[in-house]
């Protein structure tokens, strides 16, 4: 949370390491829910408990570094053990019929493969290394593709990536060079004394929406005065005797740079008031004077940020959070609808994932800009937070099924893989109906019918038994796609349900 959109390889480890967790922990919910006795499954699960302990363990510095082989072989010999399984809605050697089974065998493994990436997410937060890059060429990048990277190929590439209006990164940059230029010329125009403090007034005060800098503005005018007229004070009574105010200096700035942040603005531009007044004391005579051009031009610097805010986007993260999270929605459509294509051999990579992880990153910084600013509880909208994981949930969830599932091995024969690929065109279709309501403000449930439709299909699907003469594995890789596919109708369906 402190530094969310740092470019460098452990950053983007943690942001990682934070997604994968969340597209785990619905897994953990899904086995919970199918309850089905799978001895496999059940110690798949306690090995997976195990590695988050140990990632949790592994996250401080001082904590030991986690190792994947446990975990990785665990998740090798479940894999296995599922091929000799009876295919997908056919009888066991009992001659019951467990529909549910190969289900809840896929929601173990993927949150195994959410712990994993969590794992190896934590080493490369630790600086540990890694082996190598093992996705295949037509597919890069991989998910891990930052940890091969030097850290100025990355900060360029992050720079890069910020280099459009879509930034929410962007658009601060411009808004504040405008509002500095501005205080700038305001200040030389005027022949304002000691005019920086305009520039310095617009940069601390002026906030990423206009609602935030109207709120600030107050507190920092009243603390600047009060800070203005303690100044004076001090100067009158002091006098030009620049020891005592080198001797105080130390323990006035200790206090304002530490204590004023946690107090609010108010006592923070009442005591840095202070400080700058002990400060040019000490360089040049000064009178009470002083106080009055601090008071002039913070309360100038305070305006100009006030009006920058008001001309450049006023709502800040808010203005385009609804635009932003609709393109991420159908970047994921593209993305899911590209990954099925390539599992089942019906079509080649296109870049479809690359874009919706760049498009997953411009729409959390915006996301992590929105909650820090004040809104109206009643216009809040939909659930952003969902919308987000919906978007971020495709993109995490065909990460690993790239990586363990064979090109062209999704389906058992030519007519599954166009029923897999009909599944993965039903939930592109509620992706883009989704996208389609939040573009224009529709009521709550509006995407709720295209969920309904292609959830019925996909259950039809899983509930449906295999193919003559298919293979036992091959089942098992359709399934293990189209119950990712039903996960991430189960993340529509939360968008638009608080709680």
């Amino acid at each position: 949370m402190e530094r969310p959109a740092g470019a460098g390889a452990v950053d983007r480890a943690l942001t990682h390491c934070a997604a994968a967790l969340r597209y785990a922990g619905p897994q953990v919910l899904r086995i919970l829910r199918l309850a089905r006795p799978y001895p496999g499954a059940a110690r798949l699960t306690a090995v997976t408990a195990q590695a988050l302990r140990a990632a949790a363990a592994g996250l401080p510095r001082t904590g030991p570094v986690p190792d994947t082989g446990v975990l990785e072989r665990e998740l090798a010999a479940f894999d296995a053990a599922r091929a000799t399984e009876p295919p997908p809605g056919r009888t066991d050697r009992s001659g019951r019929t467990d529909r549910a089974r190969p289900a809840l065998g896929t929601a173990a493994l993927d949150s195994a493969e959410g712990a994993r990436f969590v794992l190896r997410a934590v080493r490369v937060g630790r600086r540990a290394p890694l082996p190598p890059d093992e996705t295949p060429a037509d597919q890069r990048p991989g998910p891990f593709w930052y940890a091969y990277d030097p850290a100025p190929l990355l900060r360029w590439r992050r720079f890069r990536a910020n280099l459009t209006p879509r930034s929410v990164a962007f658009r601060n940059a411009l808004r504040t060079a405008g509002a500095l230029g501005a205080a700038r010329l305001l200040a030389g125009g005027l022949d304002l004394s000691h005019g920086f403090w305009v520039l310095l007034a617009t940069l601390t005060l002026m906030r990423t929406s206009a609602a935030d800098t109207r709120m600030t503005l107050r507190p920092a005018l009243v603390g600047t005065a009060l800070g203005a007229a303690a100044t004076a004070a001090v100067l009158l009574a002091v006098g030009e005797h620049p020891l005592v105010y080198a001797l105080a200096l130390p323990p006035v700035m200790l206090i304002a740079f530490t204590a004023g942040p946690a107090l609010g603005p108010a006592w923070g531009q009442g005591l840095f008031t202070l400080v700058v007044a002990l400060v040019f004391t000490q360089l040049a005579p000064a009178s009470w004077r002083l106080a009055e051009a601090r008071v002039v031009n913070v309360a100038a610097g305070a305006a100009i940020g006030l009006l920058a805010g008001l001309c450049a986007w006023p709502r800040g993260g808010a203005q385009d959070l609804r635009r932003r999270t609709a393109a991420l929605l159908e970047d994921s459509a593209d993305a899911l609808r590209e990954t099925v294509a390539v599992l089942t051999g019906t079509g080649r990579p296109g870049g479809a994932l690359r874009r919706a992880r760049t498009s997953a990153l411009l729409t959390e910084a915006m996301y992590a800009q929105y909650r820090c600013e004040r809104h109206d509880p009643a216009g809040d909208g939909p659930s952003w937070q969902a919308a987000v994981l919906a978007g971020q949930h495709a993109v995490r969830g065909a990460e690993p099924l790239l990586a363990r599932i064979p090109p062209g091995t999704a389906a058992p024969h030519r007519g599954g893989a166009r029923a897999l690929v009909g599944h993965a065109d039903g939930v592109a279709a509620a992706y883009r109906r989704q996208a389609e309501a939040l573009r224009a403000r529709e009521p709550a449930g509006a995407a709720h019918p295209a969920v309904a439709r292609a959830r019925a299909a996909l259950v039809a699907e899983l509930d449906g038994g295999p193919a003559p003469g298919s293979d036992g594995r091959v089942s098992l890789h359709a399934v293990d796609v189209a119950v990712w596919l039903a996960g991430l109708l189960d993340d529509l369906q939360q968008i638009h349900e608080p709680g």
